[in-house]
């Protein structure tokens, strides 16, 4: 298929739909089209299958809502996302910071020794 009747294709799938919205007649688009008829005409038949099963529906209150919410949501401080966070997520960074000073303090009450500088040795090859 070349890229002209590929084009050719696509305005008749947009203007078959676009006529099947309006409750249009479409055997002169399929008729008058560049695609072959047989072609045209199974593709129409598919395009009205999908209008006949795709029924729109009108969202709740509700979900409205729920989708507003979340979506002005989207850009949340650290500090909401901190607070939404469980309990023992809460105690369990406490308790980290917690133990993280206590180890710097132990070291610096009892004097722990400078750590050792490391010298390079040579590799023998």
């Amino acid at each position: 298929m070349t890229s002209s009747s590929n084009v050719n294709m696509q305005d008749l799938l947009d203007a078959i739909t676009l006529a099947l919205q309006r409750d249009d007649d479409i055997e002169p688009l399929i008729r008058q089209s560049a695609v072959p008829y047989s072609e045209a005409e199974s593709l129409a038949g598919v395009i009205q299958s999908l209008q006949a099963a795709l029924v729109p529906v009108e969202p709740t209150a509700q979900f409205t809502e729920q989708l507003e919410a979340q979506l002005m949501n989207t850009r949340r401080g650290v500090v909401t996302r901190v607070r939404q966070m469980p309990a023992r997520v809460h105690i369990a960074a406490v308790l980290a910071v917690a133990a993280g000073f206590g180890l710097i303090a132990y070291r610096r009450i009892m004097g722990s020794p400078r750590p050792q500088d490391i010298s390079e040795e040579p590799l023998a090859i």
